[in-house]
């Protein structure tokens, strides 16, 4: 069986990149904001609105900091026609807006005096597009702020846009894949590097805060994690507690990664000693059924087939997916498109980043889980994680 080793390379040697200056006036469109103005033109409509921290900060290249914290607060980003864009921030964070975003026309507003849907109809009907067909995330503006735009806008027709801004961010671009290797390498890294030092006795809490000072040492702070021991494992969206590792216990830690607004996702399954038959088997039989996917991972592929291989291989040895999907995209938020299952009509493409994740739970009993980040090349594939710490075999520690 494969054996956790001790540390190779501290964490603190994986630095984030320098920030890049963000584009003025003058410059071309960044290539993000093209990508949408074609996407938008492309499916018939005159403008495309995103209300969204995730597709704000898309559009944008930084997350305005009370977009989280504050829900009274909007922050929107605005294309629309050929050349139109701005991006309506509230007033204390404009300086930060001027410094910081891709677009050059910022627009702060007075949260006590002003309201966010009177300047983005404002907006709007400057660009012209008052009577036009407007993509808006209705999934996601508060109602209240679009009767209010109706109501300034009444000929304009508004169409909800999630399904756009999701197939635009499924294909990254080559700025967008780097960041995500930065951050899967340093989360793989705080694994490999943590997995060294579990002994049995350590609660799952303990662990979890050797995870947290690395991920804080390697540049992350906004992240989550999962640590599950014994029966804890079997639980799919684990909490992290203070159960102590018990010798012959499975443990499940996974670890969802920040760097630079994007997340990675990585999981490894242990074991504290060695492992049963039947754990080491049914771990087997999830690798192999991973193994045949991998030999699928090009371009042209669609993930349903990729779906429906993994289905078929894991049946093959009794094993029914807890999961029905074996992935999921990965970029601004930790589940974007693709999934990777059967209702899905996606095709890979160059520069698609995904997880495959195979799952396995024994309720009451254990769990098993492997997940690494991917990205289609114009050839196959290459894999963002899975080469510092393997998980081709349940992993002995302790």
């Amino acid at each position: 069986m494969a054996k956790a080793t001790q540390k190779e390379e501290s964490v603190l040697t994986l630095t984030r990149g320098e920030d890049q200056a963000p584009p003025h006036a003058g410059h071309e469109e960044h290539e993000t904001l093209c990508q949408l103005r074609g996407a938008m033109k492309a499916s018939g409509y005159d403008a495309l609105v995103a209300f969204s921290q995730d597709n704000v900060t898309y559009a944008a290249g930084f997350l305005v900091p009370s977009h989280v914290t504050n829900r009274f607060r909007r922050t929107i980003a605005i294309l629309a026609g050929d050349v139109f864009s701005a991006q309506i921030v509230v007033n204390v964070e404009e300086a930060q807006a001027v410094a910081r975003s891709r677009f050059a026309d910022i627009r702060p507003y007075n949260q006590f005096t002003e309201h966010p849907s009177d300047l983005l109809a404002d907006a709007l009907i400057e660009a012209g597009v008052e009577r036009g067909n407007i993509a808006i995330e209705l999934d996601f503006m508060p109602a209240a702020d679009f009767l209010r735009l109706q109501k300034r806008l009444p000929h304009a027709t508004f169409h909800e846009c999630k399904d756009l801004f999701f197939r635009a961010r499924m294909i990254k671009t080559d700025e967008e894949v780097g960041i995500l290797r930065r951050v899967g390498v340093l989360t793989e890294r705080v694994i490999h590097d943590v997995l060294g030092e579990i002994r049995v006795g350590m609660t799952e809490i303990d662990v979890a805060r050797r995870l947290v000072d690395q991920m804080i040492a390697g540049g992350s702070s906004n992240f989550k994690y999962r640590v599950g021991s014994g029966i804890n494992s079997s639980i799919t969206n684990c909490g992290t507690t203070l159960k102590k590792i018990e010798a012959g216990d499975i443990i499940r830690i996974e670890i969802l990664g920040d760097l630079d607004n994007y997340r990675s996702n990585v999981t490894r399954t242990v074991i504290a000693g060695k492992p049963t038959t039947k754990q080491a088997t049914t771990f087997a039989h999830l690798i192999r059924a991973r193994e045949i996917c991998k030999t699928m991972l090009k371009p042209g592929t669609a993930v349903a087939d990729v779906y429906r291989a993994y289905v078929t291989a894991c049946r093959e040895h009794g094993i029914e997916p807890t999961l029905k999907f074996l992935g999921h995209g990965i970029g601004q938020t930790i589940h974007e498109e693709p999934y990777l299952t059967d209702t899905r009509d996606i095709v890979f493409q160059p520069n698609i980043t995904f997880t495959m994740e195979p799952l396995y739970m024994i309720a009451g009993e254990f769990g098993l889980h492997a997940e690494d980040m991917y990205v289609i090349t114009k050839s196959g594939f290459d894999p963002i994680t899975g080469n510092i710490c393997p998980n081709d075999e349940l992993i002995q520690v302790g």
